[in-house]
């Protein structure tokens, strides 16, 4: 059991790695749970993922001992990570929400719902849109020099790692929210800096995904807009105050960038000025 943190008292630093730690080996003995449950159903989840897979390509191969073993550990363990989305969520507002107030507290089932639905909503969107595209451009590019031969590492590994890309990218609206809830950011901001925001999911989406520009854009557009659909929701549950002290420092430092602007154009015009006389008296 993990005993929860009163945190009306002051708590030593060792008490919250404590806790941090047997919340961890919960969330780590259900996970492995349900990864000997993934790796028992192995073959259903081989074939549900290799569905998205053309025709032509369907006869997989291997060219090491050890690949298949490998290939199945990493899909079990996906299907793990799926299926215990709700306890490590769980577990994850269970550490922060005793630094809340008691209404706070309260929202613990939506932070926990709204995250798992997100999370699948996520991986489903990659298995049944960006996968198929991305696969139908990669396959299909080059076979006219080359033949190509689809291994079980390279398929396996490529749909795992999109799928878990874009379930945890899907996250976007829920860390902004946590974010805004505990002053580390404000919507005010987030406005404001919506262009970098713009430019920063494109170079996400080079990260995480295949270098082509199908599942770039793809994973960058729905990325985008799930930064503004997290912009929208943290005003619900920002501090008023928080956005209204945001707002009137930057209404000073643009007061005080205008000023300096001014101050600047003056000595300009001073030093001119200053200057203008001595010409003339040169000149006669």
């Amino acid at each position: 059991m993990v005993k929860e943190i009163n945190f009306k008292e002051k708590i030593p630093v060792t008490h919250h790695l404590i806790e941090l730690k047997n919340r961890l080996v919960q969330v780590t003995l259900v996970v492995a749970v349900f990864f000997g449950v993934c790796f028992y159903f192995i073959d259903f989840l081989l074939l549900w993922l290799q569905d998205p897979l053309p025709a032509k390509y369907a006869e997989l191969t291997f060219i090491t001992p050890t690949e298949p073993f490998f290939t199945a550990m990493k899909v079990s363990f996906m299907g793990s990570m799926f299926i215990s989305m709700p306890w490590i969520l769980y577990h994850v507002w269970g550490f922060i929400a005793p630094g809340l107030k008691v209404k706070e507290k309260k929202i613990t089932a939506s932070f926990v719902a709204f995250g798992t639905a997100f999370f699948l909503f996520g991986g489903l969107f990659c298995y049944f849109l960006v996968v198929p595209l991305g696969l139908k451009f990669l396959l299909n590019y080059g076979t006219e020099w080359w033949k190509m031969q689809v291994t079980i590492g390279f398929y396996f590994s490529f749909v795992v790692k999109m799928i878990l890309a874009f379930a945890f990218a899907f996250q976007t609206p829920l860390i902004m929210v946590l974010l805004t809830k505990f002053g580390v950011v404000n919507t005010v901001k987030m406005k404001l800096y919506r262009k970098w925001a713009f430019l920063g999911t494109f170079a996400l989406a080079a990260v995480l995904t295949p270098p082509d520009i199908i599942t770039q854009v793809l994973l960058a557009f729905p990325l985008y807009g799930l930064y503004e659909f997290g912009v929208v929701v943290s005003r619900f549950f920002e501090d008023p105050k928080n956005r209204e002290l945001a707002f009137k420092q930057m209404q000073a430092e643009a007061a005080a960038k205008k000023a300096s602007k001014e101050a600047a154009q003056r000595a300009t015009m001073a030093a001119k000025q200053a200057k203008a006389p001595k010409k003339t008296r040169k000149a006669s």
